[in-house]
């Protein structure tokens, strides 16, 4: 299926490793012009490179979506070279673990203005081209601990700031909708990433495949294939919508 995504702007967050990274590989191999942003000048570099190299159109762009002057200045970057923005995916994030009684009160500014306030930073960037184009895909990354308030390894202030990236993508595709910009997000399990990878013990792990009727972890291609469609004209009708990738670990 032609996703019809060649030529399109692409700005995805969090994309020196992990999920960001992954998205930006499918983006780029759909036709998209694609800015890797990341707070990390190498990890930023270093993955625009790889893609550059396979012939893709790929640019690393440095910002702390937590800093709302740096998104701005960034997004500003991106529109004065590329002359639009057409597809913002939110992927950075923060993981919290451990018990709710053992964290410090400040735990949650630490998650919360990455994993919310950085969608909030990213989306405002965003919305003056999306709106003077009268078209625009937003895609956040959520997480199935917004539904089970926690999860494997998602602690409940992890899952609180989950929930809250349900809630604007909801209310985001009910206010922007009209303006013809669609918003959905994404909801992964724990993925095969170094970050969960970091945070696993062998029990845990099994524990986890216990409990996932489909018995693995979700593979970064599984959700990057999933925001990919989201982020194509083939989804224009789908807004609003929250899309678990667990492998049916919500059912269980």
């Amino acid at each position: 299926m032609d996703l019809n995504l060649k030529g399109r702007v692409a700005v995805i967050t969090g994309a020196g490793a992990g999920i960001g990274e992954a998205v930006a590989g499918a983006l780029a191999s759909e036709g998209c012009s694609v800015w890797l942003a990341d707070r990390g000048r190498a990890a930023a570099t270093n993955a625009a490179a790889a893609l550059s190299s396979c012939g893709h159109a790929a640019t690393a762009l440095v910002l702390d979506v937590a800093d709302a002057e740096s998104v701005v200045a960034a997004f500003a970057e991106v529109e004065k070279a590329a002359g639009r923005l057409d597809i913002l995916v939110n992927a950075a994030g923060l993981l919290s673990t451990g018990p709710f009684a053992d964290l410090p009160a400040s735990e949650w500014d630490r998650i919360a203005r990455v994993n919310v306030a950085g969608i909030i930073n990213c989306v405002k960037a965003a919305m003056p081209a999306a709106t003077r184009q009268r078209a625009g895909r937003i895609v956040n990354i959520a997480s199935v601990s917004a539904m089970r308030g926690g999860g494997s390894i998602g602690n409940t202030i992890y899952a609180a700031t989950k929930a809250s990236v349900v809630a604007l993508t909801m209310g985001l595709a009910r206010e922007l909708g009209p303006l013809g910009i669609t918003v959905n997000a994404v909801a992964p399990a724990v993925a095969d990433t170094a970050m969960t990878h970091a945070a696993l013990t062998e029990e845990t792990r099994h524990s986890i495949l216990a409990r996932i009727p489909l018995g693995r972890l979700a593979a970064l291609s599984d959700i990057a294939d999933l925001v990919t469609f989201l982020a194509s004209d083939r989804a224009a009708f789908i807004t609003g919508a929250v899309i678990p990738v667990d492998g049916g670990i919500l059912t269980t």
